[in-house]
């Protein structure tokens, strides 16, 4: 399991989910680029929510999107919510799921 983290920007809703389905259907250059990015990414969260079994994360995006999205207007850099996974178990699962991607990573200089 890889463990993520997801809240609101107002931090009304905060909840954890299980990341590792959206590992294993993610091409390798999305994983790359989210270790580029200190493992946080919205994405993440827009591509499980509709997933069975991921009902309280469907909740907290259509809460971004309905309660925060119009704050978010006069700044489009601003992000309604924000969700964080957990890199350690992110790489040990790569290692030995996708070692191809673990490779890419580690020898990309700054993404770990």
């Amino acid at each position: 399991m890889i463990h993520a983290t997801c809240h609101t920007a107002d931090n009304v809703l905060c909840l954890e989910f299980d990341a590792t389905p959206w590992f294993s259907a993610a091409g390798a250059p999305s994983i790359v680029e989210l270790a580029r990015q200190g493992w946080s990414s919205a994405a993440i969260a827009e591509s499980l929510e509709g997933r069975p079994g991921y009902a309280r994360l469907h909740d907290l995006v259509e809460y971004a999107a309905q309660r925060l999205q119009s704050e978010s207007l006069e700044d489009p850099t601003w992000e309604t919510f924000e969700c964080v996974v957990d890199g350690s178990e992110a790489m040990a699962w790569l290692e030995k799921n996708r070692p191809d991607v673990a490779a890419s990573i580690s020898r990309a200089p700054g993404d770990r």
